[in-house]
């Protein structure tokens, strides 16, 4: 144990424990809460013997280490069968150490202490400005680190959300801090990109990762730290890490029952799939266990699930929730689905958005404007959007359910103002800290920015459509080795009723050299469809379908194709995605 805790900082450790085995061998045990070198605690069991007789007499030594007590609690079987692969003990299973139980039933059921709480205790408490608090002070929180707390989850398969598995303090100026020790940092430009070197302290020597800046806060990844190479995604405490941490429960397979039909389209019945408590599951009658992989893809939003023993067994699938309330589990050849009441992710900051300075404003009204998407980046065509306030403020997304998004005296939630101030001088149009463009209204109530034809967004309020329209949008990777498509269909009928058919696909190709001119060693494709059905109507700019399952989505919705004041029906942007008229039937 000495020499093993040579070189870690050791926070607790059991007494050791002695233990007599079946065949009259004695087994010792000792569990430790060690300090990892990225500044994470370490959860260790040892058990060790000697075992056997004359010449095939061995000393055995176990090391089982995981970053978490619900870790060591989750792999106890692997332990005990690892355990019963060397023969530590054969029959050991009445060795029962004084400490908290619940570990190898082979040997001994010794684990580590929680006390002392290790990581967190260590630092000192630091307050964690939001980026508004940052840019008061002069920062750029676009290219630098905004001083406070970020929890750091590792990328690696599993579910161990409960608590961050590394906490780094950022501190005024370049220096940082973990509860193994701190060092300095740097932010550097490369493009669009912003990348951060560490040096000295438990983070140096890592590969540069990335920071990113949203309407939440900030993130960055930590990529190769430690002797172990481990990779971290780390949030700012707030409200950055309480979105990540509600999309983590948002990609947690729930308890109950999933009906599931064929991925063909035909909606075909499959039987019905329960997720039980325990990490069981069950498929008509027969049942098994899954485990949940969330951290490895932390940016995607749905999960990995695994199936052992059982109807499914060795099968694979992926779970998510998505912001209307439906749950889906679409495993091979069959998709998985409940409903339930929505979960509402955050969009706003607590705070009111200052009054923008004097001499801003002097617009108003709704306004888009669209260009050919040259790049394929857009996937069909590229828009901006101009939503004006007369005081001062102007709102540039698309937004996600109806103009009531674009409320310019509230706030995102890193604190910042959600929308940008414009000022309209001698016909000059300056949007936050961009370069002034010309502006003049058209005779047909249009506006021309800089050559750019802004179209007025009008209510489409009552409107009843009838016929097919056609969304698909398609990428192809560089040198043509990987594509993918995405088609839909909204086939709308002036009774105020709908269907929706979606499919989608995905294509990959493997050569011997990795480019297009090799030799094709293999390939992946996948495809699938969905259809459903329900009503609609029209409000103001939004689309409130109501489907058969029960759920309501609602969808920023306008007419594009305008002649002056006449709108025609046979374009119309929905969700973020451009519908075209095929026909009337």
């Amino acid at each position: 144990m000495a020499g093993l805790h040579q070189n870690v900082q050791v926070l607790n450790t059991t007494p050791i424990e002695t233990n007599t085995a079946q065949d009259g061998e004695t087994v010792l045990s000792q569990a430790a809460v060690i300090m990892g070198q990225s500044g994470e605690p370490q959860y260790r069991f040892y058990v060790a013997g000697t075992f056997g007789q004359g010449q095939t007499r061995r000393a055995v030594l176990l090391l089982y280490q995981a970053s978490s007590l619900a870790l060591v609690e989750k792999y106890q079987a692997g332990l005990n069968a690892l355990a019963d692969s060397v023969d530590v003990a054969k029959g050991a299973a009445t060795a029962k150490p004084s400490t908290t139980p619940n570990a190898s039933t082979a040997t001994t059921q010794a684990k580590p202490a929680p006390q002392p709480t290790p990581g967190p205790a260590t630092l000192p408490a630091i307050k964690t400005l939001n980026a508004a608090e940052f840019v008061k002070a002069g920062g750029h929180p676009e290219d630098a680190l905004i001083p406070g707390e970020f929890h750091c989850y590792e990328e690696r398969q599993g579910d161990d959300v409960a608590r961050p598995h590394l906490i780094v303090q950022i501190l005024n100026g370049t220096a940082y801090r973990t509860a193994a020790g701190g060092g300095t940092f740097a932010v550097r430009k490369d493009g669009s990109l912003r990348k951060i070197g560490w040096q000295g302290g438990p983070l140096g020597g890592s590969d540069e990762g990335y920071l990113s800046f949203g309407d939440e806060g900030q993130d960055f990844s930590l990529r190769n730290v430690g002797a172990q190479e481990r990779d971290y995604v780390c949030y700012q405490a707030g409200a950055r890490e309480n979105l990540a941490k509600l999309e983590f429960g948002l990609k947690t397979p729930k308890v109950g029952q999933y009906p599931c039909v064929a991925s063909d389209g035909k909606g075909t019945s499959a039987g019905t799939l329960e997720f039980l408590t325990g990490g069981r599951y069950r498929v008509g009658g027969g049942e098994g266990r899954y485990t949940v992989d969330v951290l490895s893809d932390q940016d995607e939003d749905w999960s990995d699930v695994d199936f052992t023993g059982g109807p499914w067994d060795g099968q694979s699938a992926t779970y998510q929730e998505s912001e209307d309330g439906q749950r889906r589990v679409d495993a091979r050849k069959v998709d998985c689905t409940t409903v339930v009441k929505p979960t509402p992710l955050p969009r706003y900051g607590t705070a009111k958005a200052p009054a923008p300075p004097k001499g801003s404003g002097g617009l108003s009204g709704a306004y888009a404007s669209w260009q050919m998407d040259v790049g394929g980046y857009c996937g069909g065509l590229c828009w901006d959007f101009y939503i004006f306030d007369k005081s001062g403020y102007v709102y540039t997304r698309e937004p996600d359910t109806g103009l009531g998004d674009a409320d310019c005296t509230r706030t995102k939630l890193n604190g910042l103002p959600l929308c940008e101030v414009y000022s309209l001088q001698g016909g000059q149009l300056r949007i936050g800290a961009g370069k002034p463009r010309p502006l003049r209204k058209t005779t047909d109530g249009r506006y021309d920015l800089g050559g750019t034809t802004l179209i007025p967004i009008r209510s489409v309020a009552g409107l009843k459509l009838n016929g097919a329209y056609r969304s698909f949008s398609g990428s192809v990777g560089m040198g043509g080795m990987t594509s993918s498509y995405s088609e839909a269909f909204l086939r709308f009928s002036p009774d105020g009723r709908f269907t929706r058919d979606s499919s989608g696909g995905f294509s990959s190709t493997f050569t011997d050299t990795g480019t297009s001119s090799g030799t094709t060693t293999g390939g992946v494709t996948a495809q699938s469809s969905r259809s459903s059905s329900g009503t609609y109507r029209f409000v103001g700019n939004t689309l409130e379908l109501k489907y058969a399952d029960g759920r309501v989505v609602r969808s920023f919705a306008f007419l594009a194709d305008t002649d002056g004041q006449k709108m025609s029906t046979g374009f119309v942007r929905i969700g973020g995605r451009d519908y075209t008229l095929q026909d009337k039937k």
